[in-house]
């Protein structure tokens, strides 16, 4: 009994930790959810979900900023907070640019570390940009937009993915649930608590309880491979191999909906992924982070003037952008960042970008953002948390 006992606790630690991954830059992981929305978290470690039917798609904030002068590797329009610096800050005028490589999951512009190689921009796109005339770099910036930003294409995936998948998620949730009952009877020891006839009639089916939990987890797994077929990856193929182990090593194919959602996924501006599969309040919080960002950028005194130029140019087109996207969700740029009301008697400004409160004699925000005062008198919740309610 005990033997079992120790196999099942390997069984519970595998399944905790399955599809947990530890990244070197924060991320933001979507989900998860049993239905089509859910919420996020903003770190280093995206963790898979619990349930069977739950799913995940992580994105990360575009590395770099781009417009007709040139490029630099510091983002505009960052969701995440505190926003990524993953680099030494560059900025290159197109023409500099004589070399572009990716190596080790980094994009190399003129053999410098530039910025992640998260996808938004691939290294042959970089060097197509720079090799390209005026005009065509233009073309180039609209279409990276329209291809970071596209909600509806994401929220027919991830509908297609739950209904494909819908089966497979039932056959988990009867893995699970049998193996959480195997563990209660073996560890509870069930047997010895209940009359000897009983507890001899369970020991003769506890066998093929065990048999038909294996032949459940071998067709939820089957079946995996033939929705693999119709669910085509966008991203690197990686769900073969993953399917094979999960053959092997049933912990890992309790989640097989998040499974096949690796790689399935386009690329895409966090945000436009929380406009397609966020909660309301995740949408809310997320435009807010970006519009907010686009306003009252941060660290704009330490960069170069061709820093601030190439700055300026890409977050009048992201900005552009940005709300035509929101208007679907009924959001709005200045809608998101209405002036709040004071919280305290002794509230007299407020940092526009963080929400941050100051009583009198500061007028610059330790993220060196110029403090605005309040027009509103104290008492009402600021309009930013009724948003997200």
């Amino acid at each position: 009994m005990s033997e079992w006992v120790s196999v099942l606790a390997v069984f519970w630690v595998l399944w905790l930790i399955d599809g947990a991954k530890v990244l070197s830059r924060r991320v933001f992981t979507f989900g998860p959810g049993w239905g089509l929305r859910g919420g996020f978290t903003f770190g280093r470690v995206s963790r898979p979900p619990f349930a069977p039917g739950g799913w995940r798609i992580n994105a990360s904030d575009v590395p770099l900023a781009l417009g007709a002068t040139g490029v630099c590797n510091r983002p505009a329009g960052a969701a995440g907070r505190p926003a990524n610096g993953d680099a030494t800050p560059q900025a290159w005028r197109w023409p500099e640019i004589t070399e572009v490589g990716v190596a080790a999951g980094w994009v190399y512009v003129n053999g410098r570390r530039f910025c992640p190689d998260t996808g938004h921009v691939t290294g042959p796109e970089l060097w197509a940009i720079a090799q390209a005339t005026p005009a065509e770099r233009g073309r180039w910036q609209a279409g990276l937009l329209a291809r970071w930003f596209q909600s509806r294409r994401t929220a027919v995936r991830q509908r297609l993915l739950v209904g494909r998948t819908r089966v497979i998620a039932g056959l988990n949730t009867v893995v699970l649930a049998g193996a959480a009952g195997l563990t209660l009877y073996l560890a509870g020891d069930i047997a010895g608590r209940v009359p000897a006839r009983a507890g001899e009639r369970l020991a003769q089916v506890l066998p093929w309880v065990v048999l038909g939990l294996a032949l459940v987890h071998a067709t939820a797994v089957v079946l995996a491979w033939r929705v693999l077929r119709r669910l085509k990856a966008v991203g690197p193929e990686k769900r073969r191999a993953n399917l094979f182990s999960a053959l092997l090593l049933p912990p890992q194919a309790l989640r097989l909906r998040a499974l096949l959602a690796e790689g399935f996924f386009p690329v895409q501006h966090p945000l436009a992924v929380a406009l397609a599969v966020g909660l309301p309040r995740t949408q809310a919080e997320l435009a807010f982070n970006v519009v907010a960002d686009l306003r009252w950028p941060v660290g704009e005194e330490e960069a170069s003037p061709l820093e601030r130029a190439i700055r300026v140019e890409f977050r009048a087109a992201l900005a552009a952008k940005v709300a035509v996207e929101l208007a679907p969700a009924g959001l709005t740029p200045e809608g998101l960042v209405v002036p709040p009301s004071a919280d305290s008697a002794g509230s007299r400004r407020y940092c526009p970008r963080c929400r941050a409160q100051f009583v009198a004699g500061l007028t610059v925000c330790p993220q060196g953002v110029t403090l605005e005062r309040f027009e509103n008198p104290p008492g009402d919740r600021s309009s930013i948390a009724k948003l997200r309610q």
